[in-house]
């Protein structure tokens, strides 16, 4: 045959090419969903206490219409010598083949390696034999699904490594583009809906830098528009996208889980249907693990069809090296704070890539170093010493100074310059997110401190029940509120911080004992009137005298720096003064309320709460003094000395 006939020929087919190919991915989704069919059947004949999985969703989503393979999982049993009942056996094996054969069909177009693949199917059905009725043997099943290459070859290898070929050849079959998006074979009503998916691709396509990825091709395949993008280069992370009418059907393929359900998440706006997560083997990716998750968008309009794909579009650049800008992150910070800083930087079009183009962790290192010490402890983290709250804001800010820094052009010394001085300002204030907490606790110790005084007041007057059960269910909503406050603040480390810990905990005794001190006065109070003491008076009114010294001082140290005014140190110094000298009051309040026992009307048991409120409130001005010496070390020792 003459060579300009051949090419001849190899031309007429190059025209048929695209739908060839086209019908060939069809033939692919195909073949994958009547695979998984036979894995859930088998799955469901060897444990059938189990509830066996719908793929109705699945068989639509392919374009199947036989809706007897609804039913095939749940009517499948196991029988003897390793064998399966399981439904249209027969034909599921026949239109394994034949789907096989479509996705051949283009490489026989081209003459591409066609031989070796074809080598291979015909292998497969020398081995393999065709099923008797509706009965197959769990070495078939292997035969037809197994994803290991070191078990050997098998049908579900050759339809993967066919993909790969057809995914080749739809790039090279394109004949136009659109804005950046290989097409062929779409229709006119189609280039709007490319165009908007693009124009999101490309608005946030930069934040990749010089990252491989985005790649999109399009085409038709009867009534839908099918796009695909490639992400990035891991062979699982797959996104395919059909377009139906109003209706949006995406299939996204991931090997981290994490990543997954913060692609989910990103779609907060939009109402998208997920599906449940499958979870699929396929040692071949180079991860024994892969994740598959559907979802469904249907437009209210066109506008918001164009919306939805535009955003949908603009999505994907945050998904590239996702998995490992969250590791970097979480050499600082805990899972729960990576994550959300991955978040808040997709939200804000801002991305990781920047980060990592800098060095990723390296970065944040160079940092520390650079201020002049490495304050974390051996297998410690970022947010020990800051705290996570503070943690994520300085870890939000890196991720956008390097994003922004190196869009704008300027240079790297300078970036890693902004983010040491950053953290040299996180490091120097370390101690003041502390001092909130610190400041939240002591607020909380005045509100107790008036409501047992405000209690002790009102014991001559007739009770009022329903009053004093509210003030002690609140008391005890205050003193769990501080319990909060110290269980923050307790894992973080660094000589500065742990002082400020330990006055938090130190201070955790002022809530504890004045919230004891209210229950018992609520169980003097119900008795009836009575006048209350003298002395457990006065020890009431200091217990709120010294609360307040207290918080004045927590408030006054917060803004305390080296270069402080002195009458501010002195303000700071004088709170400190005076919640000593109500502490000695309260010591001589407390001996005087003791002595009363001796002219004490009431019976023993009432003297008995009496006394404990008497211990309570003392304890209070004790803790508070402990506490506010404390605070004097700290800012004497490490925040007037820096």
């Amino acid at each position: 045959m003459p060579k300009s006939q051949i090419v001849g020929e190899l031309g007429e087919q190059a025209l048929l090419l695209p739908a060839l190919v086209n019908e060939g991915l069809v033939a692919n989704d195909q073949a994958k969903y009547l695979m998984t069919l036979l894995q859930a059947a088998r799955e469901h004949a060897d444990h059938p206490h189990r509830e066996a999985p719908d793929l109705k969703r699945e068989r639509l989503a392919v374009g199947e219409t036989d809706a007897e393979l609804d039913a095939v999982v749940s009517r499948s049993h196991r029988e003897e010598a390793g064998s399966y009942s399981i439904p249209h056996s027969h034909r599921i094996y026949e239109s394994l083949v034949n789907d096989v054969r479509r996705m051949l069909a283009p490489l026989h177009a081209v003459g591409n390696g066609v031989t070796a693949y074809e080598d291979r199917l015909q292998a497969f059905l020398n081995q393999t034999p065709i099923p008797a009725g509706d009965r197959l043997a769990g070495a078939v099943i292997d035969q037809i699904t197994s994803g290991s290459r070191t078990a050997g070859d098998s049908l579900h290898l050759l339809v993967m490594d066919l993909h790969k070929e057809l995914n080749k050849l739809q790039e090279h079959v394109a004949t136009e583009k659109i804005d950046g998006a290989s097409v062929y074979g779409i229709a006119d009503s189609d280039h709007s809906l490319i165009a908007a998916f693009m124009a999101g691709v490309n608005r946030t396509r930069e934040l990749k830098f010089d990252h491989p990825g985005l790649g999109t091709t399009a085409t038709r395949s009867g009534e839908r528009l099918v796009i695909q993008n490639d992400i990035g280069m891991t062979a699982a992370h797959v996104l395919v996208i059909h377009v139906e009418g109003s209706r949006v059907t995406l299939t996204y393929t991931d090997v981290h889980i994490d990543r997954l359900l913060f692609f989910q998440s990103l779609f907060d706006r939009f109402a998208v249907a997920w599906q449940d997560m499958v979870s699929k083997r396929a040692e071949d990716l180079g991860e024994e693990l892969y994740h598959l998750c559907l979802g469904t968008f249907t437009a209210r309009d066109s506008a918001d069809l164009l919306a939805y794909l535009t955003h949908l579009g603009s999505r994907l650049v945050f998904l590239i090296d996702w998995n490992r800008a969250r590791k970097r992150l979480r050499k600082f910070a805990r899972r729960r704070v990576c994550l959300d800083v991955l978040r808040w930087a997709a939200d804000n079009d801002l991305g990781h890539m920047g980060f990592l183009a800098l060095g990723g962790d390296q970065l944040i290192f160079d940092a520390l170093r650079a201020g002049g010490r490495l304050p974390l402890p051996p297998a410690g983290l970022l947010s020990d010493l800051l705290g996570p709250e503070r943690t994520s804001e300085f870890l939000k800010f890196t991720l956008q100074t390097a994003s922004e820094g190196l869009r704008s052009g300027r240079s790297e010394f300078l970036i890693r310059d902004e983010i040491s001085a950053e953290l040299r300002h996180y490091i120097d204030t370390a101690h003041q997110w502390l001092l909130a907490s610190a400041a939240e606790q002591a607020s909380l110790g005045v509100e107790l401190a008036l409501a047992a005084r405000d209690m002790l007041a009102s014991s001559g007057q007739k009770p009022d029940r329903d009053l004093i059960e509210r003030v002690v269910r609140r008391a005890r909503k205050w003193e769990h509120r501080a319990d909060q406050l110290v269980s923050r603040s307790r894992g973080n480390q660094g000589e500065d911080v742990t002082l400020i810990v330990n006055l938090l905990i130190h201070a955790d005794d002022i809530p504890d004992a004045l919230e004891d001190a209210i229950y018992q006065l609520s169980l003097l109070v119900l008795q009836g009137p009575s006048e209350p003491s003298a002395a457990l008076t006065e020890l009431a009114e200091l217990a709120t005298e010294g609360a307040r010294e207290y918080l004045k001082g927590v408030e006054t140290a917060r803004c305390l720096q080296r270069e402080s005014p002195r009458e501010d140190v002195e303000d700071f110094l004088g709170a400190v003064d005076r919640v000593l000298t109500v502490e000695h009051k309260s010591d001589d309040a407390h001996r005087r309320a003791q002595a009363e026992v001796l002219n004490f009307a009431g019976d023993f048991k009432q003297w008995h709460v009496t006394s404990r409120v008497a211990d309570k409130l003392e304890e209070a001005s004790d803790a508070m003094l402990r506490a506010v010496m404390l605070l004097r070390d700290f800012i004497l020792r490490e925040v007037l000395r820096r």
